[in-house]
């Protein structure tokens, strides 16, 4: 377990989902207000990337089947979910995105 480099702080723009690949997870990014949020870019509904959705404030929303989830807490706000998605702790560093994985 350790902070992987996941992006450059600079190419995570404000109010938009990026998604990124690491060896073991898919990983979203979101600049919220200045602060960097990341989760695991699968719905846990239907285990889609739900980094196609939108963003909307502090939750994104999935484009399949509108399911919600907090981008904080990885919490559902709406049905179908009913199960939270993975959110991991993330750093800044000498300008890039690091995120705390589990990997390899």
């Amino acid at each position: 377990m350790g902070y992987k480099v996941i992006a450059k702080l600079d190419q995570i723009i404000e109010g938009k989902i990026h998604s990124f690949s690491t060896r073991n997870f898919d990983i979203a990014l979101v600049n919220r207000n200045g602060s960097i949020y990341a989760f695991e870019d699968v719905c846990s509904h239907d285990g889609g990337n739900i980094s196609d959705g939108v963003l909307d404030g502090e939750k994104v929303i999935c484009p399949r089947h509108f399911a919600e989830f907090d981008i904080v807490s990885g919490q559902p706000l709406c049905m179908p979910a009913t199960k939270a998605i993975e959110v991991f702790p993330v750093r800044i560093l000498d300008g890039m995105v690091e995120v705390l994985l589990e990997e390899n």
